[in-house]
């Protein structure tokens, strides 16, 4: 059997790449491989996964430089002359090995008010989006946003600024703004229209390219910058 190499991340942000060397299999994926050296060759490997089948995105690392769900990635698609580079998520701190802090990336969550507020109580009827409503429509693959983070790595704004809130939490943002039961819309908007906000996306696309799930940030964010302008417009900003 043919094996290949694998550069591996190990230790922290001061770390270093350790080389593998992994058998080939049929139908193998990057986490397979990430699974073969901790189970067979290094146990003290460090890495995340769940599901396995790319519902939970928790297993997204860096493979030979691009953000990845690994449970997804094939190896016959992403070898490069025979070598794998595995890496954790770029723009978050490395824990260990590769696995990367994800705090910041939920806080940007929270910073741009990304937790729904409803002016319902539970003895009111259950209040209902029409699924054909403009607004609905708008957000209709937005909504589908599991929080990987592979979208919030592949953000070069981000690296350059790591103040901005990122695709991720602006996508979430746009989805409760467009949402006819939410009752926070006006400080949403106050939330991410500043420097760090959605104005400073600078509508490279690379979070719409990268989205294992074929979502558009991109398009939220400029949904996002056409409200914050009719607010300011308006006087409510």
């Amino acid at each position: 059997m043919s094996a290949f190499r694998v550069s591996v991340w190990r230790g922290g942000a001061d770390g270093a790449f350790q080389e593998f060397e992994v058998p080939r299999a049929a139908s193998q994926t990057v986490l397979d491989v990430v699974t073969h050296i901790q189970r067979k060759l290094d146990a003290t490997l460090a890495y995340r996964f769940a599901c396995r089948v790319g519902m939970c995105g928790s297993c997204a690392m860096t493979v030979n430089g691009i953000a990845r769900w690994t449970c997804r990635t094939r190896v016959d698609r992403v070898l490069k002359n025979d070598r794998l580079v595995l890496a954790p998520l770029r723009n978050l701190p490395v824990i260990r090995d590769l696995v990367a802090d994800m705090r910041e990336f939920f806080d940007k969550w929270a910073r741009a008010k990304g937790e729904f507020r409803g002016g319902s109580t539970r003895n009111d009827a259950i209040a209902r989006v029409r699924p054909n409503s403009p607004a609905r429509e708008q957000v209709d693959a937005a909504i589908e946003c599991i929080g990987c983070g592979v979208c919030y790595a592949s953000c070069d704004v981000v690296a350059q600024l790591p103040a901005y809130l990122g695709p991720a939490a602006l996508n979430r943002a746009w989805t409760l703004v467009r949402d006819s039961r939410d009752k926070a819309g006006l400080e949403r908007l106050r939330a991410v229209a500043g420097d760090a906000g959605c104005h400073a996306c600078h509508t490279q696309m690379g979070c719409t390219e990268r989205c294992p799930k074929r979502l558009a940030p991109t398009a939220g964010i400029a949904g996002l910058k056409r409200e914050v302008l009719k607010a300011a417009l308006n006087g409510l900003l």
